[in-house]
């Protein structure tokens, strides 16, 4: 199985977390490298 995979650097909302998991995008992990800013990491299978 491959993967495509997606970086977000924000401060995203519910409504936009869902929109992405809509989507295909499973969350994998969210780290915050300084306040108030957040890095989410998504993946999803990588489509033929």
């Amino acid at each position: 199985m491959k993967w495509d995979y997606l970086v977000v650097e924000t401060t995203l909302g519910s409504a936009a977390l869902g929109e992405l998991g809509a989507e295909g995008w499973e969350l994998v992990a969210v780290v915050s490298p300084a306040h108030f800013i957040l890095h989410y990491f998504f993946k999803r299978e990588l489509r033929a």
